[in-house]
């Protein structure tokens, strides 16, 4: 306590102060000193109502008022310095800072009773309580509530073990390590894998007789969590989550600790309401609004924005810039290196740098969907994006056409490369990072073909279409669908000794050990085409292409193919039976293409439901329309029970985790053969195909929803509303 404020405490009149309810000088935020001369003066600081703490004083003493301001954390260190000597120590438990308080109904008081607030009962209904235990002792025992730590960790495995959820054994374990990381039990059985979250907080509620902090409670915290100092949070382990400006709802780890729920309301001014919260979501609450990550990008801006303001304005353009990047140790290749590690880390495979009326903001595309990251100060957004094109060796003064470039950075003892596209929009500067995932190695030794979201009778049709010698295999869809995954995965069930597999990629994602890898290089005239012209000259049995995007590479394709080789490629297409009238549009004669190609995987990737917090219903006639079309179909959807997104703090509050592929296998039969040497359209082709038992892309993720994998929403996102 500094000089002031304990010369201020040492001259409170305590006659004076006991004349107003506490209520009054926390409502209007003012503590009476002392009065001198027919004046009464008194401590505010930036919140007091000067006016209605006058009329108050007016009131009660008849004089008037002198106030001597300080900042507020003074002003709360001196009023919580005094509250022992004052009425607030007697209100403990209640709101002394609402008059509304004193004249709750019963019911609202007991919802909202704390164990500080229940030892403040009157006396008759101690009696009655005392009554009540002697006839229910069993009920009683039933709501005992635990005092310390050692207590909840005691009645939360007594919980599962009556249930049989755990055993002994694991309970035992779970408290070892619950003593040692001083973390509740519970949350140590959830992170074992033992227990769910949901679970969890069903215990937890039923032992303190509290509400939980739900799911969706965490979605506007971002609003509160800075009510309470961040020492206080971590220290106590309680979460701010939500205000209406007289109750504040906090999530607390440890309900027993009657001690901190007293001082929220001497450091807000508002009723603490407590609900549980576990540990787990503490922890994760702490990493998301305090982690050391988020301080540095924090200290790293401000940092920016401070010599950016210093930057003379005498200095030539290139001369600001030249500043800024003629050293990788600049804050500005810091702050350009934190974007960039931080979409690696989570696993974004996009960066978008945006302009908007006022400034510049950052995307990441994560799972599909673009999420927002940061805000860039207007004052340091041209200098990053000059970075940016420093790193990739673009035009640093051209800002009216599109550029394009590369850049690699090494991180985390992996060399990650980033192709960066520009593009003029409002007279300002959009940006885009892809992000291509390293080079990884797969183990060759491991020949099952692992697709994830394919069904055992996918993956039957995969391996009938990969046992042919000869001919083209294609996997189909837009970009990011996971083709290239899917050629990889066979890839690595066909590399045997006895076969010579060689590839042209653009760049290499996956080195697998047998397989002879080579990289486009147009610079160096190494195309798709032309590459593969040499490979056919490499004695290779098994030849993968990683995209045939124009007619050369796919009539080269083709030859391979009718001499005898098995190739491998993708194509951007919506289906696989358009990727048939694609291939003949794009040049190539349609009895060679009936001839040569042997099968084509059209995918898409969907984003899978969160195991954790996935809501159970029964959908809309207008849900299942969105994706049926046959009324029957229609109502038999409705009658059955599907799920949803609902959001909880292990999917980040999206409701969903991971990523699926949906397929739809065409193989090439005789009577397709025939339709597209005739040179038939793709619906007449897809019609044929199902007719013969391929499962399109729609009935695929139909049956993932079904299945209670992905839901409507995805659906319509990823392939559109049902139009068949």
């Amino acid at each position: 306590m500094d000089e002031k404020i304990q010369k201020l405490k040492s001259n409170i009149n305590k006659d004076v102060v006991s004349k107003f309810e506490v209520s009054q000088l926390v409502e209007c935020q003012f503590l009476p000193i002392n009065i001198k001369n027919s004046t009464l003066f008194a401590v505010g600081n930036q919140q007091t109502r000067k006016q209605e703490a006058g009329e108050i004083v007016k009131a009660i003493l008849g004089c008037d008022t002198q106030f001597i301001f300080l900042p507020t954390d003074s002003y709360k260190e001196l009023f919580s310095s005094i509250k022992i000597e004052t009425k607030v120590e007697e209100n403990v438990g209640e709101n002394p800072f609402s008059q509304a308080s004193q004249t709750k109904p019963e019911s609202v008081t007991q919802q909202h009773s704390t164990p500080v607030q229940a030892q403040a009962q009157p006396e008759t209904q101690t009696q009655n309580q005392t009554q009540e235990q002697t006839q229910k002792p069993e009920q009683n025992k039933e709501k005992q509530i635990p005092k310390t730590f050692t207590e909840m960790n005691k009645m939360i495995g007594d919980a599962f073990l009556e249930t049989g959820e755990v055993d002994e054994t694991d309970l035992a374990k779970a408290l070892e390590d619950s003593k040692r990381r001083q973390e509740p039990v519970g949350s140590v059985l959830y992170s074992m894998g033992l227990v769910s979250l949901p679970r969890l907080k069903i215990v937890l509620a039923e032992i303190f007789g509290q509400e939980v902090v739900s799911d969706d409670m965490f979605i506007e915290q971002s609003k509160y969590i800075k009510m309470l100092p961040e020492d206080f949070i971590k220290e106590n382990k309680i979460l701010p989550i939500f205000s209406d400006g007289k109750i504040l709802q906090v999530g607390v780890v440890e309900p027993y600790n009657t001690a901190a729920l007293k001082e929220i309301v001497y450091i807000t001014g508002q009723n603490p309401k407590p609900l549980i919260v576990t540990s787990y979501e503490f922890e994760r609450t702490i990493d998301k609004f305090f982690s050391q990550e988020k301080k540095n990008s924090e200290k790293i801006m401000q940092k920016l924005e401070e010599e950016a303001s210093q930057l003379r304005i005498e200095d030539t353009l290139w001369e600001q810039i030249d500043k800024e990047l003629q050293e990788s140790s600049s804050t500005v290749a810091e702050f350009v290196n934190k974007i960039l590690t931080d979409a690696i880390d989570l696993k974004a495979s996009d960066i978008h740098i945006e302009p908007r009326l006022k400034n510049h903001v950052v995307r990441y595309r994560i799972d599909g969907i673009l999420r927002h990251a940061l805000d860039l100060p207007a004052k340091i957004e041209q200098t990053v994006l000059t970075r940016f094109k420093v790193l990739s060796r673009m035009n640093i003064a051209e800002h009216r056409r599109p550029q394009d470039g590369t850049f690699t950075i090494n991180y985390k003892e992996k060399a990650f490369d980033f192709r960066i596209n520009t593009l003029p929009v409002s007279g300002k500067e959009k940006m885009v990072i892809r992000v291509l995932a390293p080079a990884v190695t797969l183990n060759s030794s491991e020949k099952e073909i692992k697709l994830l979201g394919a069904t055992p009778q996918d993956l039957v049709k995969v391996k009938k279409l990969i046992s042919a010698p000869n001919g083209i295999i294609l996997t189909s869809g837009p970009t990011g669908s996971g083709k290239t995954t899917t050629l990889y995965s066979i890839l690595k069930n066909l590399n045997t000794e006895g076969v010579n597999i060689t590839t042209i990629e653009d760049p290499i994602e996956i080195k697998i050990e047998g397989i002879n890898q080579s990289q486009v290089n147009v610079k160096a005239g190494i195309t798709f085409a032309s590459c593969m012209r040499a490979i056919l000259r490499q004695d290779p049995d098994i030849i993968l292409v990683g995209e045939i995007r124009d007619y050369e590479t796919l009539e080269v394709a083709i030859s391979a193919a009718l001499t005898g080789h098995l190739v491998l490629s993708t194509v951007h297409t919506n289906s696989a039976a358009s990727t048939l009238t694609r291939l003949i549009e794009m040049g190539a004669k349609d009895y060679l293409v009936s001839s040569t190609l042997i099968g084509v995987i059209s995918q898409r990737l969907v984003r899978h439901l969160c195991k954790d917090c996935k809501e159970e219903y029964f959908p809309s006639h207008d849900e299942a329309a969105q994706i049926l079309n046959d009324e029957e179909d229609i109502h038999k959807l409705m009658n059955t029970k599907i799920y949803r997104a609902k959001g909880c703090a292990q999917c980040d509050m999206t409701g969903y985790k991971g990523r699926m592929g949906v397929y739809e296998i065409l193989p090439i039969t005789k009577e397709l053969r025939k339709l597209i040497s005739q040179g038939a359209h793709d619906i007449e082709i897809e019609e044929a195909a199902i007719a013969t038992g391929m499962r399109t892309l729609s009935q695929a993720c139909l049956n993932h929803l079904l299945n209670g994998e992905t839901t409507i929403e995805e659906y319509v996102r990823v392939l559109g509303l049902s139009n068949e």
